[in-house]
């Protein structure tokens, strides 16, 4: 009877990390981002509301104040209340994809978004009761990277170059269940430069969770009144 419990139990753990979360139509959250670079820390606040169809939008709080809009193809837009200015660009590394939040929301949380830039996993294997998996991309140029996993979730990443290098590690920990959407509150990323001191650390602390919960801020749009925004060195 605790055989088919347990197997019970990581069936429906695996239906919730690997598949879209279809019960859940949008998530919010809030989230504290904390950077030591070069001795100096700095620390955003920021709000991000997620919807099932790829938008997303992020309301930062501080340092400054002001909305991004983006969606799965990087079509983004900054828009900044004081001013009333809005800036249009259209990047793919500005996807919605690569809100940590959204990929957990997708169904992504096994590659961790890997699978969009052209990763395929290459190996597998278990040490200690953990999961390995080794993903590849198809740009020989480009890291290849390890996930482990512990009880199906991804718990560290690490990027390695072509030549060996380590290049950054992320560790992803604090899961927290709501219904049947997880997500890890707390990641801590480290980025490798060419000496020690070189080093970037950024701490992410997710709180204020909700799923299907309504609030205007999923379905802000830019005023129709906004003004393009100048960049520098624009005009002259």
């Amino acid at each position: 009877m605790a055989v088919i419990r347990k197997s019970t139990c990581l069936l429906l753990l695996l239906a919730a990390v690997s598949l879209p979360s279809w019960a859940q139509k949008k998530v919010s959250a809030d989230a504290e981002i904390k950077t030591v670079a070069k001795g100096k820390l700095s620390t955003v606040t920021k709000s991000v509301y997620c919807t099932s169809n790829g938008r997303l939008v992020t309301l930062f709080k501080t340092p400054a104040y002001y909305y991004f809009i983006t969606n799965t193809k990087g079509e983004a837009r900054f828009y900044t209340p004081s001013t009333g200015e809005v800036l249009s660009q259209y990047d793919p590394s500005m996807s919605s994809n690569s809100e940590l939040v959204m990929l957990f929301l997708g169904g992504h949380a096994d590659d961790l978004g890997l699978a969009y830039y052209g990763y395929k996993t290459t190996a597998t294997s278990r040490e200690e009761g953990y999961i390995k998996k080794k993903f590849t991309p198809a740009d020989t140029t480009l890291p290849s990277v390890e996930i482990v996993y512990e009880n199906y979730l991804p718990i560290y990443c690490e990027y390695t170059a072509p030549d060996g290098k380590l290049l950054s590690r992320k560790y992803l920990d604090e899961y927290t269940r709501y219904g049947r959407f997880i997500l890890p509150l707390r990641i801590t990323d480290i980025s490798y430069g060419p000496k020690d001191r070189d080093s970037t650390v950024v701490r992410t602390i997710y709180s204020g969770v909700k799923v299907d919960v309504d609030d205007p801020a999923f379905s802000f749009e830019v005023p129709a009144d906004a003004v393009p925004m100048k960049l520098q060195g624009e005009g002259k």
